[in-house]
């Protein structure tokens, strides 16, 4: 010992330790985020969102009565995720920048599902088909404001069916967007609004146990 502090806690330490009694009980570990102690996988995984919260009605992609690809797809576009040329360029991949559906802006998800004159025209067409239950999207809006508009306010059923329209019209938009690149086609905003009731059909067809081509 150097000095008296020092061996003044020492001996304060001494004192604190005599009180502590061992016992032959073995030690467990327990995790702290599940009520019984036991370890999952899916605690693991929602911790890391803990603390975290959506600004978006993200509940009404996982009803809508759509395929898992189609939730996936809506859950990254109203994040801004999906692979436009935008999120392309910025990873390092080069490629054309401007919109693919109307060759004159720069190419991102709100741009080519939302705003781009070819979007609207389709977005517009839905309007009309669904007699105003989906509303052509607001010039220069964001994609998570978008969703929320079109959530809110809505009945139970009435809520997931916008969703439902909403999610297959971009996703395909989205599509229209990739036959032109990969496939060197094209449809009017028609032909893709046929191919939008085409998969709604197929998909209400085949959860009733019928054939879409049945009569």
């Amino acid at each position: 010992m150097s000095n008296a502090s020092e061996i003044a806690e020492f001996v304060g330490l001494w004192d604190s330790v005599q009180s502590v009694v061992f016992t032959e009980e073995t030690d467990q570990i327990t995790w702290k985020w599940t009520p019984n102690g036991q370890y999952t996988s899916k605690s693991a995984y929602d911790i890391q969102f803990a603390g975290s919260f959506c600004t978006f009605d993200s509940s009404a992609i996982w009803q809508a009565k759509v395929e898992g690809m189609h939730r996936f797809f809506a859950w990254l576009l109203v994040h801004g995720k999906i692979q436009t040329t935008d999120n392309l360029l910025a990873k390092g991949i080069a490629c054309d920048p401007l919109c693919s559906l109307c060759n004159q802006e720069p190419e991102t998800p709100a741009h080519l599902c939302l705003h781009c004159c070819f979007a609207q025209e389709v977005w517009f067409l839905v309007g009309q088909w669904t007699e105003g239950l989906i509303q052509v999207p607001q010039s220069g809006c964001l994609l998570q404001d978008w969703w929320n508009s079109m959530m809110q306010g809505r009945s139970t059923l009435n809520r997931r069916q916008a969703a439902t329209i909403s999610i297959y019209t971009a996703w395909n938009i989205w599509n229209e967007r990739n036959r032109r690149i990969f496939q060197g086609s094209s449809l009017l905003p028609v032909g893709v609004l046929n191919l939008i009731k085409l998969e709604m059909e197929i998909r209400r067809r085949a959860c009733d146990g019928r054939s879409p081509h049945s009569s």
